[in-house]
């Protein structure tokens, strides 16, 4: 009985195709160490849950008024000042700047009033402007619905308790100082951004924090995205019936 021998296959490469093959293999092979590497580096595991920092949250609860005649309350009163131009049209949702109560409306309007031509000349548009406080820009666009406001923090974020005690009543105070709660590390080095949004028609006040991202006023969809002393905010109209 004769055995076959098996002959053996033996197949050619070229040598430029054979050298680049190695290289790309040296190449994911290093690719793949340095990404364990960065995976496992001191940095990435430092992360504040593995500190073993818990969340927490800051609250402003306690703050008294000082202002003695409610009347004249920046929020509930009579007063005179800046919210005036807001409040001629009850459908106007609004961003508070609260360390000087400049008030910024979102140019939008989804009422289909008598006075619709009159309501866009005023509603629709540009705006800008600036304060001490805050930089702002506004664009509208009523007609379908849109707007949006990019605002800018020119001190940071920190609140002026005492401008907030002095000219707000203790019922709208306690709006306020609810609307600025918010959650951090128990070591990051974080304050309450000093906005909110108002709802003209029901004057209740929404917080413009960053655990909140987007909700419903009434009818029309906010959202918010956040950067360091800048948020940009935009409003849609969107009836649910």
């Amino acid at each position: 009985m004769h055995q076959k021998k098996e002959k053996k296959i033996y197949y050619t490469i070229r040598v430029d195709l054979f050298w680049g093959m190695m290289l790309c293999y040296l190449f994911l092979l290093i690719a793949g160490i340095y990404g364990s590497y960065r995976f496992w580096e001191p940095e990435n595991a430092q992360s504040p849950m593995e500190k073993g920092q818990i969340r927490i949250e800051v609250t402003f609860e306690g703050w008294r008024s000082e202002l003695k005649d409610s009347d004249q309350c920046y929020l509930c009163g009579e007063h005179t000042g800046k919210q005036t131009d807001a409040c001629r049209n009850p459908d106007t949702i609004a961003l508070i700047s609260l360390n000087d109560w400049t008030i910024v409306n979102f140019q939008i309007n989804g009422q289909q009033a008598e006075d619709r031509e009159e309501q866009d000349k005023r509603d629709s548009g540009t705006q800008y402007g600036k304060t001490e406080e805050i930089s702002y820009l506004s664009n509208g666009n009523p007609d379908r619905g849109m707007a949006e406001i990019h605002v800018t923090l020119l001190n940071g974020c920190h609140i002026n308790n005492d401008f907030l005690r002095q000219n707000l009543c203790q019922t709208c105070l306690d709006q306020i100082t609810a609307s600025l709660c918010f959650w951090k590390w128990e070591q990051e080095k974080k304050e309450a951004v000093p906005l909110c949004l108002i709802d003209f028609q029901t004057f209740e006040i929404y917080p413009v924090q960053d655990w909140y991202r987007a909700y419903f006023i009434r009818d029309y969809w906010i959202q918010m995205d956040f950067e360091e002393n800048s948020i940009s905010l935009n409003a849609f109209y969107l009836p649910l019936s």
